[in-house]
Parts: C-alpha cells; sequence; structure tokens
C-alpha cells in the first residue's frame, strides 16, 4: 500500500511537471440569459474544457457585491442554470461563472440581464429602451433584437413580432390605428446560435393611436323636398374609421351639427332650417374608434345654391333670376342648367349657361302665367339643385289714381301731406315735388315706391319746411314699372299768414288763398289765442274770398299782452274724391305795449328779493336794465325782462343807500324807450 502512494504521488508530480495542471484554464462563456415572467433567469454558458468539475454560478444587483446563486456538478458542453429566486422583472440582475478545476478556479466575464423599459409620454408612441446582455455581445450572439408585443395580455399572453432587425438598444414603436388606451406589453430577444436567446423582462403600459383616419371626400350638397339641404361624401377609406361628423359654418365659427356613426353611410339630410331663405356652409370630417378626427374640409366649404326670388320686368316680359353660386366643386364646375315649369306642369330644361355665371334672364315670359324655376349645378359626375322659387307675372297696369289730398301747416311750421295712390300697379315710384318758401319753380324733395306704401292714404311729414317764412306749393307724379310718368297730381299751395300792428289795440292779418282743393275752400276760419293758452274753437270767419282780417283788442283787459293768430281753411262740399279737408296756416303773435313801472326802493329779504322793472307783459324788443352805484360804476345788467338786482356785486351784499338804474328798450311801434331814476336799497 505504501507503494502504491508513493506511485500515485510520483505521478501527480509527473503530471505537474509535464504541465497538465499548469497549462491555461478556459473560462466558461455565458451565452444568454433569459428572463422569465416571473422574474427567475435562466443561465446560459459554454464550456470548452472537460476538465472542469464544478460550476458555480453568481449574481449581483449593483455589479459590485456578488452573492452565489448555486453550482452545477457537470462536465457537459451546453449548461445552464435557473435562478429562481431572482426578480429580473424589477431590475437588471448581473452574472458570473467561476469554473473550478482539480488545481485551480477559472471566472468568466460579467453579463447582464436585458432590462426594458416602455416610455408612453409621447402620444401614440412607445419609447423602447434596453440595455445589451454585454459589450461586445456574447459570442455566438447575432447582431440585432426582435421585439415583441401583447395587446391587453390574458394570464397567457399572446406575443406577435412587430419588429425585427434592430440593431440600436432604442426603439419608438408607433401605435398602430384602433388601439385606444389600451393596455400593451414588450419583450426584447436577441438569439444565439449556440441555441439559445437572451430575453428581456415583460413590462408595458396604457397607449392610444395618434393616427388621424384618411379624410373623407365631401363630394356635394344639394336641396332635398325643396326645403331641406341633402349632404353626399365618399366615406373615409381608413379601416377603423368609425363615423362622419358632420359641421356647419354659424355665427362666424363652425359647430358640430350632427355625427353619422356608421361610416357606410354617405348622406346626410339637414332638417334644421328653411335652406329656401337662407344659405349655410358645411363641412366634414371622419372619426376613427378612438374619436380621432380626421382633417377636416374647413378650407373648402360646400354649400347649396340659394336661389333668389324671382324678379319680373312687365314692360320687357322678362323674369330675371340670379342666385349665390356653387362653391368649391370637384371637379371644376361645368356649367349651370336652368329648369323651369309653368302653372304647375313638368319642369323642362330651358338652357345651361356657363358656371361662372350666377345670373339669368327668362325673356319672352307670358303675363298673367306662373313660372316655376330651379338652377343645378354640373361638375363631372355630380350635380346640386337648388330650391323651386316661383313667381306669377302680371299685366301691364297704368295707375289710375293720383290727387293731392291735403297740405296742412303744423304747430312747429313743418307741413303734413296727404295723397291717395294706386295701389294696383305691382311696380311704381312716387316723386314729391315741392317750391320754395313764396313760391317758385319745384323741385324733387323726396321719392317712394311700391315697398314703401301699405295703404291708399300716404302721409309725409315735411320737415325741411319752415311755413313761417311763407307759403309753399306741393305735387306729386307717379312713375310707373316701365319708367313712363304715368300721372300728374293737382298742386296744393299752403297758406301763409302775416300780421300787422296798426295801433296799440288794432291787430291787421292778411293771408293767400289756400289752392289746390278739388272741393273749393267753404270759409276761412280765424283763430286767436290770448295768453298761453290755445285756442280751441274759432273766434270768427271769412268767406272764401276774404283774405284779411281786423281785430280790435281794447276791450281785452291790460293784463292780456299776447295775442296770437292762425287762419284753417275749410273745404266745401262736392270733392269728387270723397274728402272735406282742413289746413291750417303758421301762427302770428303780436305784443301790446304795457307800462314799465320801477319802485323807488327794495329790500333783498323782503317781499320782493329783486329789484326790475314791474310790467304785465312785456312786447318790446333790444331791452337792457342797469344799475350804477353813486359813483358810476356798473354793477349790474340784464337783457332779460324776467331778470333783476338782487343787491349784491360780485357776489356780495352792496351796503345800504341809494342807486341809479336806466332802462332801454324799443316798443312794439318801433320807438326808442329811456327811463332813468333812482332806487334805495334797504339792508
Amino acid at each position: 500500500m505504501q507503494v502504491l502512494r508513493l506511485i500515485g504521488i510520483i505521478a501527480i508530480m509527473f503530471i505537474t511537471t509535464t504541465g497538465v495542471y499548469s497549462k491555461n484554464l478556459d473560462a466558461p462563456v455565458i451565452t444568454c440569459l433569459e428572463v422569465h415572467e416571473a422574474g427567475d433567469v435562466t443561465i446560459y454558458w459554454l464550456s470548452l474544457d472537460p476538465t472542469a468539475i464544478e460550476f458555480k454560478i453568481f449574481f449581483s444587483t449593483d455589479n459590485t457585491t456578488w452573492i452565489q446563486a448555486g453550482s452545477v456538478e457537470s462536465q457537459n458542453l451546453n449548461m445552464q442554470y435557473n435562478h429562481a429566486l431572482a426578480q429580473a422583472n424589477n431590475q437588471i440582475y448581473y452574472y458570473k461563472i467561476i469554473a473550478v478545476y482539480p488545481s485551480n478556479e477559472v471566472t468568466s466575464g460579467v453579463f447582464s440581464t436585458i432590462f426594458l423599459v416602455v416610455d408612453n409620454s409621447t402620444q401614440g408612441t412607445a419609447t423602447l429602451l434596453w440595455n445589451p446582455v454585454s459589450t461586445p455581445l456574447p459570442e455566438g450572439s447575432l447582431s440585432t433584437y426582435e421585439i415583441y408585443r401583447s395587446v391587453n395580455p390574458t394570464s397567457t399572453p399572446i406575443w406577435e413580432l412587430v419588429a425585427d432587425d434592430i440593431e440600436n438598444t432604442l426603439f419608438n414603436y408607433i401605435i398602430p390605428n384602433g388601439l385606444c388606451d389600451d393596455s400593451i406589453i414588450f419583450k426584447i430577444e436577441i438569439e444565439n446560435t449556440n441555441g439559445c436567446s437572451s430575453v428581456s423582462n415583460i413590462t408595458g403600459n396604457r397607449f392610444s393611436e395618434t393616427i388621424q383616419p384618411e379624410k373623407p371626400v365631401f363630394d356635394s350638397v344639394s336641396i332635398y323636398n325643396n326645403k331641406y339641404v341633402v349632404l353626399g361624401w365618399e366615406p373615409s377609406s381608413s379601416p377603423d374609421a368609425y363615423g362622419t361628423i358632420i359641421y356647419r359654418y354659424d355665427s362666424g365659427i363652425w359647430v358640430i351639427l350632427d355625427t353619422v356613426v356608421d361610416n357606410t353611410v354617405s348622406q346626410y339630410i339637414d332638417s334644421s332650417y328653411q335652406a329656401c331663405n337662407l344659405n349655410e356652409q358645411y363641412a366634414i370630417a371622419a372619426m376613427d374608434s378612438c374619436g380621432i378626427l380626421s382633417p377636416g374640409s374647413f378650407q373648402e366649404p360646400l354649400r347649396p345654391i340659394l336661389l333668389n326670388n324671382i324678379s319680373y320686368d312687365v314692360c320687357s316680359f322678362t323674369n330675371s333670376l340670379s342666385w349665390e353660386p356653387y362653391i368649391n366643386a370637384n371637379p371644376d364646375l361645368d356649367s349651370y342648367q336652368i329648369w323651369s315649369s309653368i302653372d304647375g306642369n313638368e319642369a323642362i330644361l330651358i338652357d345651361e349657361i356657363s358656371g361662372t355665371q350666377n345670373n339669368y334672364n327668362h325673356v319672352g315670359v307670358g303675363s298673367v302665367t306662373e313660372y316655376s324655376y330651379f338652377i343645378r349645378a354640373i361638375f363631372g359626375n355630380f350635380s346640386s339643385t337648388s330650391c323651386i322659387k316661383s313667381i306669377t307675372t302680371g299685366s301691364y297696369i297704368v295707375p289710375t289714381t293720383l290727387y293731392f289730398v291735403n297740405a296742412d301747416v303744423q304747430l312747429d311750421n313743418t307741413i303734413d301731406l296727404t295723397i291717395e295712390l294706386d295701389l294696383l300697379p305691382n311696380t311704381c315710384v312716387w316723386e314729391l315735388s315741392r317750391s320754395d318758401a313764396g313760391g317758385g319753380i319745384q323741385s324733387l324733395i323726396t321719392s317712394f315706391d311700391r315697398s314703401q306704401v301699405s295703404s291708399t292714404l300716404y302721409e309725409y311729414e315735411d320737415l325741411t319746411a319752415d311755413a313761417s317764412t311763407g307759403y309753399y306749393t306741393y305735387s306729386v307724379r307717379v312713375i310707373d314699372s316701365c319708367g313712363n310718368e304715368s300721372l300728374q297730381s293737382n298742386t296744393l299751395k299752403t297758406i301763409f299768414l302775416e300780421g300787422t300792428l296798426e295801433s296799440e289795440n288794432i291787430h291787421k292779418l292778411s293771408w293767400n288763398h289756400f289752392e289746390g282743393w278739388d272741393g273749393s275752400v267753404e270759409k276761412y276760419y280765424i283763430y286767436r289765442s290770448l295768453g298761453s293758452t290755445i285756442a280751441t274753437t274759432p273766434y270768427d270767419s271769412t268767406d272764401a274770398i276774404t283774405i284779411e282780417y281786423t281785430d280790435n283788442v281794447s276791450d281785452v283787459g291790460t293784463d292780456i299782452s299776447e295775442f296770437t293768430y292762425w287762419i284753417q281753411a275749410i273745404e266745401s262740399d262736392g270733392n269728387n274724391y270723397g274728402f272735406k279737408e282742413i289746413s291750417n296756416s303758421n301762427m302770428v303773435s303780436f305784443f301790446r305795449e304795457t307800462e314799465l313801472y320801477l319802485p323807488n326802493a327794495f329790500r333783498p329779504d323782503g317781499l320782493n328779493s329783486e329789484f326790475k322793472p314791474v310790467t304785465t307783459g312785456f312786447g318790446g324788443s333790444n331791452y337792457l336794465f342797469q344799475i350804477y352805484n353813486r359813483w358810476g360804476q356798473l354793477i349790474f345788467e340784464s337783457t332779460d325782462p324776467s331778470k333783476g338786482w338782487d343787491g349784491t356785486f360780485n357776489g356780495k351784499r352792496s351796503p345800504q343807500g341809494t342807486y341809479i338804474y336806466r332802462l332801454l328798450h324799443i316798443s312794439v311801434f318801433n320807438e326808442q324807450k329811456t327811463q332813468q331814476g333812482t332806487v334805495t336799497l334797504i339792508n
């Protein structure tokens, strides 16, 4: 036994000295690190030296502190170990392997699990970022990565390859159509030619696509059932298109009118307003299943043709049509067709005109006939039709009545006019003319047409007249629908009253005859107002020939200083138009001269707080009242008979004493009057 032991020792020494254990030992080569869904890691490696008796597997989470995960006693060339306690789905795990040989140990390089991070902060994109297993990649690894995804995963995810040949460790995955707030998980793989793959952790987030669906093709709008708008389009070609949004332009903004929730539907009827009276613009956009809208057709909106009301020219027997054009036709607008029907019969095409025109004259139409029209735009294989508008043509009607009823002066010296008109003609224009005050050639002051007249009696207030300056003459003529003067009215002449003060109590009135009534003037009433009270009944009258009157007011009390007169003409019976009118003149006033009495003393705090002339009424002019102190200094002055001296000067109370007054005016008889004296101021 001792011999054999010795032989063994010698053999070992021989082996050692011959270099069997002194040669370079091979380190194990890690080829793949596969992270499983639970976070455990399978390590794959190669051992090229069959003399290794053990492989120790170490891991670290910081590449500094190492812990042995386990060991494998095997001489197989393809080795693997499952690190069951790893949590590589939460962070990177680092691994190395120590090969144990009979005489030594050799350590592999350090390799790490692939740790995948997925960022969803960019809308519509999943940003994937990961680390390589090692740099350079493990022996036998391919140079590109594969990206897998699973949408809304269950307990057993279904993986789809979404990208391969990825050389970088950063990848932006664009969320495809149809995914709307869906859960997507990802993993990264890189294959190794040694029969294994390095696999990352599994991670993900919620994502939504941001890809706009294709815009639908808005091809036409037209009128349906002669009152509603019908829209037509070619639906969006996007596979996830969900429907079509209908917009209408309202008060300067685009407003969603409705949503058609079916991408196979290609038309919509807007029945929310009467399209024959108002023209609205429309646009559309597609919506996908995520609620994402396509670009809208706002830059090229469509609107139906709005046919305006038909106008008829009785003189040329022409119906005139105009319309708001069809816009943004695609393809370009070819032409407009004019369709017409007569008295409710079937419509026929009467003409086709250029697409650049938006009016048409239908000449040679019959009288007293109903014509109905609609316009149709033609563009490629599409068309758009307007509402139907109708008109009944008339016959030429000549006005037969035009009578100037009255011209009446008002209190403010404007003149109210009344004219009887013939309303049977469809279109007429009446021209009203007037002379200057005092007569002369008449000139046009206003005109009005049939649309402004609702009654056969038309009233007009001539605000530009001033009846206190003279009489006016008025007349009116009618221009018929063909531009011909059909009738000229009678001419009315207003009453202008003048007055002369013959003496203090004698008032002389004179006026011109009122002219123009179909019935003659029956009489003239004289109205007289005393003071500020307006008379409501005539004071006297004259016959239709007499146009002057003298009034003696000596029997009127001296407390009345103002007399106002006006004349009223009364029309006699027999007016062929059935009228019996009255017409007033302007007003004339007279003032009776009264004595101006001034007291010789006054007290500002007494019964009369002001010193001024006492009178029942002042009818003169150029009134001037002055107060002087004893040094001849002017301390008060007024041109208003109602204002007197309050005993002050420059806002301060004047001293008690004697003051000089001076009163000047022109009497109603145009005589210069002067009064001067003294007054005592008592404080």
